[in-house]
Parts: C-alpha cells; sequence; structure tokens
C-alpha cells in the first residue's frame, strides 16, 4: 500500500508527528563540524517536515532547500523560517520526491537525509535510492542518518540495517565513510547509524 499525500498530511492535521524534536538532528549538527558538505552547496533535504535541519544548514552557509508530501509541514516551515530573525532562509517546497519531473527541475549538489527513508513503506526503498541519484549532480553527497540497530517494530519508523544500507545505495553509490554518530536525541541513542554516500557516474 502507498503511503499517500493526505495519509501525512493528515497527521500534521491531528498533531501527530511524533519524529518532531523541536530542533535540528543532533547527527546534523555534528556533522556541520566537519567538511563534509561541498562548499557553498545547494542541499536537498526531503521529507523536512518543519524545516529544522533545513534552516540549520542554511545557517552554516549553505544553500538549503526543504521539500515535504505534506502541504501542512511545507507551510508551517516556511512560517517558522519567517519568524526567526536574522536567520539565513531556506526555501521550502511542497512535492514528492520520487516524482521524476523533479530532476528535470534541479538537481542538487548534496542531499541530507534524516527521517525520509525510515518513514517511507520498505518496499520502497529501491525507488528512494533511484530518486536521490536522479536529484543529485554527478559526484554530488548524501549525507544521512539512519535507523539501524534497535528492535523491530511496526513502521514508520521503518528500521533498516547496516547491510541493508550498503546493498541498495551501492547499486548507484560509491560509500565515502560510516559510522556511530556522537550524539542522537534521547530516544534514539544506539539506533542511528551515519553515512556518506557519493552519486555514481
Amino acid at each position: 500500500m502507498k503511503t499517500t499525500v493526505s495519509d501525512w498530511n493528515d497527521r500534521y492535521l491531528n498533531d501527530d508527528f511524533p519524529w518532531d524534536k523541536g530542533m535540528a538532528a543532533p547527527a546534523l549538527e555534528e556533522t556541520l563540524q566537519g567538511d563534509y558538505f561541498p562548499k557553498g552547496a545547494e542541499v536537498l533535504v526531503p521529507g523536512c517536515g518543519f524545516g529544522h535541519d533545513a534552516r540549520a544548514l542554511a545557517s552554516a552557509g549553505f544553500r538549503a532547500t526543504g521539500m515535504d508530501i505534506a502541504p501542512l509541514a511545507v507551510q508551517k516551515a516556511r512560517a517558522m523560517t519567517d519568524d526567526t530573525a536574522g536567520e539565513v532562509r531556506a526555501e521550502f517546497i511542497h512535492g514528492d520526491l520520487f516524482d521524476p519531473s523533479l530532476a528535470e527541475q534541479k538537481r542538487y549538489d548534496a542531499i541530507w537525509e534524516h527521517t525520509c527513508y525510515c518513514a517511507i513503506l520498505p518496499e520502497q526503498r529501491d525507488a528512494y535510492v533511484e530518486a536521490a541519484h536522479r536529484l543529485l549532480k554527478p559526484q554530488g553527497v548524501l549525507v544521512g542518518v539512519f535507523f539501524a540497530f534497535g528492535e523491530e517494530a511496526a513502521g514508520p519508523p521503518y528500521k533498516t540495517s547496516v547491510k541493508e544500507l550498503h546493498d541498495q545505495f551501492g547499486k548507484h553509490f560509491t560509500l565515502e565513510w560510516e559510522r556511530r554518530p556522537g550524539r542522537s536525541f534521547p530516544s534514539r541513542e544506539g539506533i542511528e547509524w551515519l553515512m556518506c554516500w557519493r552519486r555514481k557516474g
């Protein structure tokens, strides 16, 4: 069963978004301290929700675009960005990551992945990898934090494994590095895995 726009929009309409922690992911803050994104890169944040990660990227000097399938999430992200005085602006767009026409409109230097891959259905993961490959420029990078450990439970979020990530992303990407993040939200400690993949071709 495919998850629809209305499914996700209803979650926001009903204040049912436990993945939102009110701030950027600690793993992103950690990543921004390194030299992992190309300088001045245009970075796409798929499944951006309220846009905390996109705003953190913009504040760090990147041209960040947050994208979400739920119109209410995009509206809220824009409103929260407008209300943040003195912060570098991030752009927010409504879109479906799996829409092939997106890559015809624009491609990016980098993608930041956080809570999008784990939110889609497991059978959509190959399509996610193909979409990321389409949306990145040649030699672009995907940096992401994935739920790869812990107890198996009904999703979303849907757990994956390091082996599965290697198998899926390895078809279109080359692994640059991977490690357990130094910091996580308290509810996610011990279950996250941080990776950087470079686009092939």
